[in-house]
């Protein structure tokens, strides 16, 4: 039987060194942080996209999304545009720099995957690989995880 707490160890070692060769890559290439790219991913994906999204997509408090969304804004890779459904709130979008950013990120992101993942598991695997991840996401525990970091 698989000892689950070393699977647990080996998981966190993964994504703490792909986390650094991405990182890495975007500082050197982009002069741009993963922690920035994250939730500029986000709002790129997401039309009308509000903080509350990029706390849900990037699994941080939502305070922790209102300082990155502000950041982001700072950086000029994001504007805030008036929500017409809530003149109280408004919604982020990505500027052109924002969009030519995320382009390349994505593609740095890509590319380390593939040289990292694809030789280990190939396309097949990859594939199953992000189907699992996803559905090990949607669990109903995740529902939890996020209510405890809105809570902080």
């Amino acid at each position: 039987m698989t000892d689950l707490a070393e699977l647990f160890e080996r998981i966190v070692r993964l994504q703490v060194e792909l986390f650094a060769v991405v990182d890495a890559r975007l500082r050197e290439e982009l002069d741009l942080l993963l922690i920035a790219l994250l939730p500029l991913r986000v709002v790129a994906a997401t039309p009308g996209c509000r903080v509350q999204d990029i706390a849900d997509g990037v699994g941080i408090s939502v305070g922790g999304a209102s300082k990155s969304a502000d950041r982001l804004e700072r950086g000029g890779w994001v504007r805030r545009i008036d929500n017409p459904a809530d003149r109280r709130s408004s919604l982020l979008e990505l500027t052109p720099e924002g969009e030519r950013v995320v382009a390349a990120g994505s593609a740095v992101i890509r590319e380390e995957m593939q040289a990292r993942l694809g030789p280990v598991l190939g396309a097949r695997g990859l594939d199953r690989f992000a189907a699992d991840v996803e559905r090990l996401l949607g669990l109903a525990w995740n529902h939890d995880r996020r209510a405890a970091l809105g809570a902080e």
